[in-house]
């Protein structure tokens, strides 16, 4: 379908709007194809008459004829079939609304407070559009004021993939036909692509970054992820029960996620994520050191103490609230002159890392947690600059032998 192709929307019965003659009257699933001055093509099919005995049509744009007659047949054939509703008068707004409403049972709280924060970005003028109204343009321009508003594209395309479930419901319940966010990407701003493209720490990096966290009060869990490359939330979770101090052996069961803006301790994120890790000695003996660490804290809060568990907490035992990991990061690059990161270039790093050495793709790829090994290689592998300077390729390394033969051969 062109990317220029419009949703279908009712029509009065009229000429067509570019000043052709007036067509005769035509009966439900008649309509026609007309040629426009742009030299594209609009398609129309008849679907009622409303209560003045006017037709109501569904129509849509295409970029050559063929590609008009074949998108009319579609559309005349979903509506013989019974697939297409008549035109309703339900807005983008009210569509959300009870489309998260429907989501609301199915998915986790803090799951469902973010789909809501994150389509109050959508404009009051957009929400009072009846869906039928909506078209590929509008969402682009959506995308534009919300890039002048300052939200990143990560933000901007959540959004985006919100606004894109929430049409497939529509065309599922017969309001859509066409899905208006569908092929439609956000871009980004030359500042976020250079902020994107900072995802791993090469080993100069990382040792500046370790010596300047040492006295820091979370030293062992930036050690602990970029060990054991874990997502944020993960080595949060951890739980003294989950580790075998004597043989390395950790059990990844459970995270610390965001709810309500608490920190709270959840499910993993796939089923896939729940894995069996095994610590270096390095580690290992970091974690006993944090183990009594944690027991003078227990002693000198007393009864204030709260008995979680987990291997990385407040002060008074709570949980770490994910946010202040990455505000941590960054005082101790400021302080160091570093550039900042945040706590998941920690896992970038270690994957990394880990394939430059040699190791096994499908092993490191098991140990991340991924459903696949393509998601590993593909998103996770980061070529360093050391890299490119040691595999330099000579052209006269090449044709060297080749030489040689030729002055053998005289």
């Amino acid at each position: 379908m062109s990317k220029r192709q419009a949703n279908s929307i009712p029509e009065e019965e009229s000429s067509p709007s570019y000043g052709g003659p007036r067509q005769r009257t035509r009966g439900n699933g008649d309509g026609g194809v007309y040629r426009l001055p742009d030299g594209r093509y609009r398609w129309q099919v008849t679907v009622g008459r409303d209560a003045n005995g006017k037709q109501k049509r569904l129509t849509g744009i295409a970029e050559n004829k063929t590609e008009a007659n074949r998108r009319r047949t579609e559309v005349l054939a979903a509506y013989q079939q019974g697939k297409i509703s008549l035109p309703s008068t339900t807005t983008l707004g009210d569509w959300l609304d009870l489309w998260l409403a429907r989501r609301q049972p199915h998915i986790a709280v803090g799951t469902y407070e973010q789909y809501v924060f994150r389509l109050k970005h959508v404009p009051a003028d957009l929400r009072r559009l009846q869906l039928q109204a909506i078209k590929r343009p509008h969402i682009r321009e959506l995308d534009g004021k919300l890039t002048a508003k300052g939200l990143a594209a990560s933000s901007r395309s959540k959004i985006l993939s919100h606004l894109r479930a929430a049409f497939e419901a529509a065309i599922d319940e017969e309001l859509l036909i066409v899905n208006p966010a569908q092929g439609v990407r956000v871009t980004s701003t030359l500042a976020e692509r250079s902020r994107h493209k900072r995802k791993a720490l090469d080993l100069k990096e990382l040792d500046a970054f370790i010596k300047a966290a040492e006295t820091d009060r979370l030293y062992v869990l930036f050690y602990t992820l970029f060990s054991l490359g874990l997502r944020r939330g993960e080595a949060l979770g951890l739980r003294w029960t989950d580790v075998d101090l004597q043989t390395g052996e950790i059990r990844v069961e459970q995270q610390v996620k965001i709810e309500g803006n608490q920190a709270v301790i959840g499910s993993l994120k796939t089923t896939g994520s729940r894995r069996r890790l095994y610590a270096s000695p390095d580690l290992l003996a970091l974690l006993h050191i944090q183990h009594r660490r944690q027991q003078e804290d227990q002693f000198l809060v007393g009864p204030a103490w709260t008995a979680t568990g987990l291997i990385f907490t407040t002060a008074v035992g709570t949980p770490i609230h994910p946010r202040n990991v990455n505000h941590s990061i960054c005082l101790i690059c400021d302080a160091a002159g570093l550039a900042r990161f945040s706590s998941h270039s920690a896992r970038h790093t270690h994957i990394s890392q880990r394939l430059r050495n040699g190791e096994k793709l499908e092993v490191v790829s098991a140990s991340a947690g991924h459903a696949s090994s393509e998601i590993t290689l593909n998103t996770y592998r980061h070529v360093f600059d050391d890299e490119k300077r040691t595999d330099v390729f000579s052209l006269r390394e090449q044709l060297a032998p080749i030489q040689i033969n030729k002055e053998n051969n005289k």
